[in-house]
């Protein structure tokens, strides 16, 4: 699997510290884990760094899981949003949940624009040049991300 990167898990809201640089939060049993991740990547290796080790950059599907990403970090982060030119998720799904900052995500003229999640004042979805290196946060299947984490370390 690919390169090893430390890890924090964030459990049903308690904090337990592992290692230091990727964070899950742990949805119920039809919700899927999210996991920080504290490694500034383009949009494209983001997407291809959660394929290859949980499912896919983070798609999320209402205000709770919002809440769950946001929770996360305090910074912008990649999730799985993309405009080519409609809205969609990286897994191909539709986006059906909305949380854009609309002035944010038209980038001039270019047609694919990648989403991140914003912390502050906002907390809205913004688009960016997919080329930009940010943090990123992917989704696994429930508790898959903490047995992949624990058998990391």
């Amino acid at each position: 699997m690919g390169r090893f990167i430390p890890v924090i898990i964030i459990k049903h809201k308690v904090f337990t510290a592992l290692l230091p640089t990727l964070l899950s939060s742990t949805g119920s049993n039809l919700d899927p884990d999210f996991v920080y991740v504290n490694t500034a990547m383009t949009w494209s290796d983001a997407q291809m760094y959660c394929r290859e080790n949980f499912l896919d950059l983070a798609t999320i599907k209402n205000d709770v899981e919002n809440q769950q990403v946001q929770s996360l970090t305090n910074e912008l982060t990649w999730i799985g949003l993309y405009r080519e030119p409609n809205l969609l998720w990286s897994d191909g799904s539709s986006v059906l949940f909305r949380n854009i900052d609309s002035i944010n995500m038209m980038i001039g003229s270019k047609t694919i624009i990648c989403g991140a999640a914003a912390t502050g004042r906002s907390g809205r979805w913004k688009g960016l040049p997919c080329e930009t290196r940010l943090p990123f946060v992917c989704y696994g299947l429930p508790g898959e991300c903490f047995f992949l984490i624990k058998r990391r370390k």
